[in-house]
């Protein structure tokens, strides 16, 4: 789909009052970032401007203590669990305090999700009522599969095939 067509989408998805708003676009990292900034220009049914996308990997890391993340850093090889298991915890703690209410939060930048593989569905039970979450996907779609980081060779990053609705789960072309 062009920009334009997901942005008028994702406007009429937002007039629902209530349920699940999960939202995603999948596309190359370049066409992202033409995504985002067309979708900072639109407005809102009620007038306001898309916020700027949020970098899930920055949020990430500010929430970690530099002395606790060098820890991790240097701990990380042998025992890689407890690292992921900050990740987690820290992902949970930035995304509750971005939603609360606040409307769409556009989250870009999920790298660090995936690369500890981290459980996703918190993104799912978060993005309800007025909590509404578009995610925006370094990735595309391959024979009924989302294939995120299609770039790495040896990646095998999937997107789970229940985490967004297929009608809220937009590809740029």
């Amino acid at each position: 789909m062009k920009d334009t067509e997901i942005i008028e989408a994702l406007i009429s998805k937002l007039t629902v009052p209530g349920g699940r708003h999960l939202y995603g676009v999948l596309g190359g990292y370049p066409a992202l970032e033409v995504f985002s900034v067309k979708l900072q220009e639109a407005k809102t049914t009620d007038g306001r401007r898309f916020r700027k996308p949020l970098s899930v990997n920055r949020g990430i890391l500010e929430m970690i203590p530099d002395d606790e993340f060098k820890h991790l850093a240097e701990n990380e090889a042998k025992r890689p669990e407890p690292t992921a298991g900050h990740v987690a915890k820290a992902f949970e703690i930035f995304l509750r305090s971005k939603l609360r209410g606040k409307g769409l939060v556009v989250l870009a930048r999920l790298e660090m999700l995936f690369a500890y593989h981290l459980e996703l569905n918190l993104l799912r039970t978060m993005a309800a009522d007025d909590d509404r979450i578009l995610l925006l996907l370094p990735g595309r779609r391959s024979g009924g599969r989302i294939i995120m980081f299609p770039e790495i060779e040896d990646g095998n990053y999937t997107l789970p095939p229940s985490l967004i609705a297929e009608n809220h789960l937009w590809e740029l072309k």
